[in-house]
């Protein structure tokens, strides 16, 4: 049974999501008609964390590219990588002075940093009380979180999408309607589904969320999160500091290395390319607010190593992180 918090999870848009997973379900078990054999392998791949492949036949595939964003439909790349964008982009910084090899290599030193720790990996012993969808300007985050409900086998675990509508960007729907209506577009299999429209900010997401599966009877001890990549350690800060209940956080984002990243990364319009520029200081924004957030009480605190101190350091002579927001 799917459970909402507000109308709208059994509307067109979920009967039109069930209707793709079906189709999708089926394809990747039987190989799809009409499909190369190399698409088959990659569906044969583990899942786990990452956009894949999903497909349905040769006339409406929805292939996810791995930041789950490039979408091809009859063989058309929507909103692909954009390399002239991307060359520009280093053509100007070299112009700049910028040792750009170095700028990019740092940059991943971060990016690492930020979105991998052994300590909120994904447990298969514990029982998780729900997943929680971290509302974001990254819709690609959708196809994740659809790949992990099924990799998982957790569709009788509740998932919490989070997320108001934000009026300084002129949002009409909240986050967690599009994330919900995307999910469902690529495959969402889980058949209870909350809705948080108040959250403005992290620790928000986590508070109402984490009351909604209480208000549900759910056991909130071990809990998943679901977010951006260079979001994770922040999610899991602020999940370990606003949660006093919970014991363990898992936490899932695109397994996407840098690079990629800054071709494909952070978009609400999948049709439009989001400056490197941007990207990046969303990225160094994070480091900013693991720096300042512990002291107001918002996240635990957490060491940043030295090489990524260092390389945060040099990236901060370049680009300027985003303004802080919790």
């Amino acid at each position: 049974m799917t459970v909402s918090l507000r109308p709208g999870a059994g509307d067109a848009a979920a009967a039109a999501g069930r209707q793709i997973a079906e189709r999708a379900s089926r394809a990747l078990t039987a190989g799809g008609s009409g499909i190369g054999r190399s698409w088959h392998g990659v569906a044969r791949m583990p899942r786990e964390a990452a956009g894949v492949l999903v497909h349905t036949d040769r006339s409406t595939a929805i292939p996810i590219d791995s930041a789950g964003q490039a979408l091809i439909r009859d063989d058309q790349l929507i909103g692909g990588r954009s390399q002239a964008v991307y060359a520009d982009w280093l053509r100007n910084l070299k112009a700049r002075g910028v040792d750009s090899d170095r700028a990019i290599s740092d940059l991943g030193t971060v990016w690492d940093f930020l979105r991998r720790d052994p300590k909120w990996a994904f447990d298969t012993r514990r029982p998780y009380g729900g997943v929680v969808m971290f509302g974001s300007p990254d819709s690609g985050g959708s196809a994740v979180l659809a790949n992990f409900i099924r990799t998982r086998g957790l569709e009788d675990t509740p998932v919490v999408f989070s997320g108001y509508a934000d009026p300084g960007k002129g949002a009409r729907i909240p986050e967690a309607v599009r994330f919900r209506r995307e999910a469902e577009q690529v495959g969402l299999g889980s058949r209870r589904v909350l809705e948080d429209h108040a959250a403005r900010n992290t620790g928000e997401n986590v508070a109402n969320s984490l009351a909604l599966l209480r208000e549900q009877g759910q056991d909130v001890r071990s809990i998943v999160g679901v977010c951006t990549p260079q979001h994770a350690r922040r999610v899991w800060g602020t999940i370990m500091k606003q949660g006093p209940d919970v014991e363990h956080a898992a936490i899932v984002s695109a397994d996407v290395s840098v690079d990629n990243y800054l071709h494909y990364g952070l978009r609400d319009d999948r049709s439009q390319m989001t400056p490197p520029d941007d990207i990046t200081s969303a990225i160094l924004g994070e480091i900013k607010r693991l720096d300042d957030y512990p002291a107001e009480g918002h996240i635990v605190a957490q060491e940043v190593p030295n090489d990524v101190r260092a390389a945060y350091d040099r990236l901060g002579e370049v680009f300027r992180p985003s303004e802080r927001r919790f």
